[in-house]
């Protein structure tokens, strides 16, 4: 991939993956040793290829051509984005954002759960993963995501404690009317009796003030480009909000402290 033009996006906007059981690869390692290696990335100091990595990971056990074609266009976004990397700035508290795509994967219908985590303008913790059961709508996918941030927030909640930093609420953005009437009313509805009693953990750390849920209007949601491939005019600014951004080596990073470097590819 040395001699390849850089690309914009690590994921083409508007790419579906799916299973189409043709064109297998006859090596199904050519397909997990690249994508074994973004994910490393994703999980340390490339938070904006999450959404990629995580799509690509759906297919280790049955890879076809186009998947194989679908993480070698990672490789050149990378390439072209060496001098970015997860910065931190300002003295902030934890925030966190939670967002869910209903129905974004084709093959098994389910929704894509995302959530980061920001400490000193910075991620500190980030996810894009596919939900384990299949949401019935677009609520019911936000309210599971929901659950699933809540658990993080409480964790990082902890962890700071220890050192005396933050321990107030977290504050979590969400933009979702019917999520989070759900979160603030405890009582079922016809339409909402079949959630899994696991996911009202939001209720419970909501009621004494752990977490406080608060209306974020999808376009100020900073995490948009970890459940959907974005064009590549939005990208770069979806990377910054999440705190992506260049190195002290380059101009406009003044007075911001680089913590954790970019992996060379």
């Amino acid at each position: 991939m040395d001699n390849s033009a850089p690309n914009k996006t690590p994921i083409v906007s508007g790419a579906r993956r799916f299973k189409t059981r043709e064109n297998l690869l006859p090596e199904g390692n050519r397909h997990a040793e690249p994508v074994n290696s973004l994910l490393y990335r994703s999980t340390t100091t490339r938070p904006e290829i999450a959404f990629a990595v995580g799509v690509l990971s759906r297919y280790m056990s049955c890879p076809e051509e186009d998947h194989m074609r679908a993480a070698k266009g990672v490789l050149p976004y990378l390439r072209g984005a060496t001098r970015l990397r997860v910065v931190y700035g300002d003295d902030k508290p934890l925030q966190g954002y939670v967002d869910a795509e209903w129905a974004g994967d084709i093959d098994a219908r389910r929704s894509t759960t995302c959530f980061v985590f920001t400490l000193n303008d910075g991620p500190i913790s980030w996810t894009s993963k596919r939900q384990s059961t299949v949401a019935t709508s677009t609520a019911e996918a936000e309210y599971v995501a929901a659950a699933m941030a809540t658990e993080e927030a409480l964790w990082l909640r902890k962890l700071l404690s220890e050192p005396g930093v933050g321990g107030e609420a977290v504050p979590m953005g969400e933009d979702n009317q019917a999520c989070l009437a759900l979160v603030k009313n405890p009582e079922a509805t016809g339409c909402t009796n079949h959630v899994d009693v696991a996911y009202h953990i939001v209720r419970d750390y909501v009621a004494p003030g752990e977490v406080v849920f608060y209306s974020l209007p999808s376009a100020d949601m900073p995490e948009d480009g970890m459940t959907k491939p974005l064009p590549a005019a939005a990208f770069p600014t979806f990377r910054g909000v999440i705190g992506v951004g260049s190195d002290l080596g380059t101009s406009g990073s003044m007075g911001m402290r680089a913590l954790r470097p970019a992996p060379q590819c």
